[in-house]
């Protein structure tokens, strides 16, 4: 591996989604703020919120919703572990949309048998995936 390159492995529950893809910047929502991450980036545990997560190898850049979970930077490796991720490409615009409002209209009813923690996390999952849609559609090239 070139210095001026990170190694990024992205795992979730289903699947890994990337393993050891050579890039030369990372960008993930972290808790506290989105974090970049560059080759020599000191050591780090941080926890992700939902969010978009960025990579750049090259002129070719690429996004993915990323649902909680953790990263961990060690050594110019990016090893993240997050809940679900999608890439930009894979999500429908108005699935997303759907699933929004459908999340949005399940916690208005709140009825007895309704999950309240279950329906938030349908809410922001449905939030990020069309964050990620719009995002493409305003950044097509």
């Amino acid at each position: 591996m070139e210095k001026n390159h990170l190694l990024l492995t992205i795992v979730t529950p289903e699947k890994t989604v990337l393993s050891d893809k050579p890039v030369e910047a990372v960008t993930i929502p972290a808790c506290g703020g989105e974090m970049g991450v560059l080759p020599g980036h000191a050591s780090f545990v941080v926890q992700l919120k939902e969010g978009l997560m960025h990579y750049k190898e090259g002129q070719h850049k690429e996004v993915f919703a990323v649902l909680s979970g953790f990263a961990e930077i060690h050594q110019d490796k990016v090893m993240v572990l997050a809940e679900a991720a999608e890439l930009s490409r894979e999500v429908d615009e108005e699935r997303a949309r759907q699933a929004y409002q459908k999340a949005k209209q399940s916690l208005a009813v709140q009825g007895a048998d309704l999950d309240l923690d279950e329906a938030n996390a349908a809410l922001r999952r449905a939030a990020v995936r069309l964050k990620l849609a719009e995002f493409r559609r305003t950044h097509k090239k």
